[in-house]
């Protein structure tokens, strides 16, 4: 009894500790009363935890603050201490990887990125040196990471660590975590990339605060996350989300003419990814020669060729932004959320076919949401795996 009794204790304090710091973080510069008050602790209580959390670099003082309306001494403020630690993100893409230092409200300290292909035999070696170069220009040492969050471009088993299909990479059952550990002197934590890029836009981007959250992600592949009741959303076997799969027009989907999907690829894909937009176009061209393309373009060649009234390049998007608008009309109709978020390259082209969007989703979706371009852009992936690793690490900062 007497063990459970200070178990209970211990828990209590961690538990009181944990909301000092979330109130001071919110609502800072706050005096320790005004925290008392808030929490309706016992003015001592707070005073002790407080003192704590001054001693381990998570608050700091500042002040004094004004004083009341009798006048007096005025109460010393605090604040929530962003540079206590710090933590590190990477962006792990098909095409390139960025890498990122934030401190502890997610400002970028400093950013880098390199190309995968030409990386791709020694992919962390690679990191290692970017990383410890991003380590110099913002000086800091090891010792001031709190941890380091990958988002990979494919399946991913977050609790093993391990990359089970990304066919960008040619990782099948990468043992990522494990092999990034080997290499850094901090807890890595692993996910995939657009998991990762919605928890970055719940904690600093267009979804902020929200809990009921579709990211689609559109770029060379098609991925979507999901935050359902303020958590992701991972499936049974770490597959939820895959849309790229999704059949959004039976005809086409049953038609034998069709060349197959690439493997690796689904359905959706082979419409509205890069490479399945410049084979479209390509196909567009052999019938209407008068179009004036480049021997070499790509899906933003595309867009642009259609924003400046190419009729070939017109036809092409109008059936990728159909394809995209039956996309998110059907996750509207099974997760209900309360925006839509569209990132990837296609994003930058987002205020041109939006409101077609808009109308598929209004059309045949039982109910409508709001869908919005990602508001972190080429940052986002660095931030929301920041975002993970604050989410899931042991430590005083669990459920900020």
């Amino acid at each position: 009894m007497k063990s459970n009794h200070k178990s209970g204790t211990a828990f209590m304090k961690e538990k009181n500790k944990r909301c000092v710091l979330r109130c001071v973080k919110e609502k800072g510069p706050i005096s320790r009363s005004e925290v008392a008050d808030q929490l309706q602790l016992s003015k001592p209580t707070v005073s002790a935890l407080v003192e704590e959390l001054l001693q381990e670099n998570w608050l700091k003082e500042v002040g004094p603050g004004s004083a009341g309306l009798a006048g007096g001494r005025k109460p010393i403020q605090l604040l929530f201490n962003s540079r206590a630690a710090h933590v590190i993100g990477i962006d792990m893409g098909g095409t390139k990887v960025r890498a990122g230092i934030c401190d502890l409200d997610g400002q970028l300290l400093a950013a880098d990125e390199f190309p995968t292909q030409t990386q791709k035999k020694s992919l962390l070696k690679a990191l290692k040196q970017n990383v410890e170069n991003l380590l110099n220009q913002a000086s800091l040492n090891p010792d001031d990471i709190l941890g380091m969050g990958i988002g990979a471009p494919g399946m991913t088993d977050t609790e093993r660590g391990v990359v089970i299909d990304a066919p960008s990479l040619n990782w099948t059952q990468y043992p990522l975590k494990k092999e990034a550990e080997a290499l850094f002197p901090w807890p890595v934590m692993v996910d995939n990339d657009v998991n990762v890029a919605v928890l970055g836009e719940q904690w600093l981007g267009a979804a902020k605060g929200m809990d009921h959250v579709v990211l689609i992600s559109i770029g060379t592949g098609v991925g979507c996350g999901m935050l359902i009741n303020g958590q992701l959303y991972r499936g049974a076997t770490w597959a939820a989300g895959e849309i790229g799969y999704m059949v959004t027009d039976m005809a086409k989907a049953r038609c034998a003419d069709l060349p197959p999907p690439h493997e690796g690829y689904g359905f959706l894909e082979q419409y509205v990814g890069g490479a399945g937009i410049v084979q479209s176009m390509k196909q567009e061209l052999k019938d209407q020669p008068e179009s004036l393309f480049p021997n070499h373009f790509s899906a933003k060649d595309v867009f642009q060729k259609a924003k400046d009234g190419d009729r070939a390049a017109g036809k092409v998007l109008d059936e990728v932004i159909d394809h995209i608008g039956f996309a998110a009309a059907n996750m509207i109709s099974i997760i209900n959320p309360e925006v839509v978020l569209l990132g990837g390259g296609i994003s930058r082209s987002a205020d041109w076919f939006l409101p077609r969007i808009q109308k598929t989703i209004q059309d045949f979706a039982p109910v409508s949401a709001p869908v919005l371009p990602t508001a972190l852009r080429e940052n986002l992936g660095v931030v929301g795996a920041v975002s993970l690793v604050l989410r899931e690490t042991e430590s005083v900062l669990k459920e900020l």
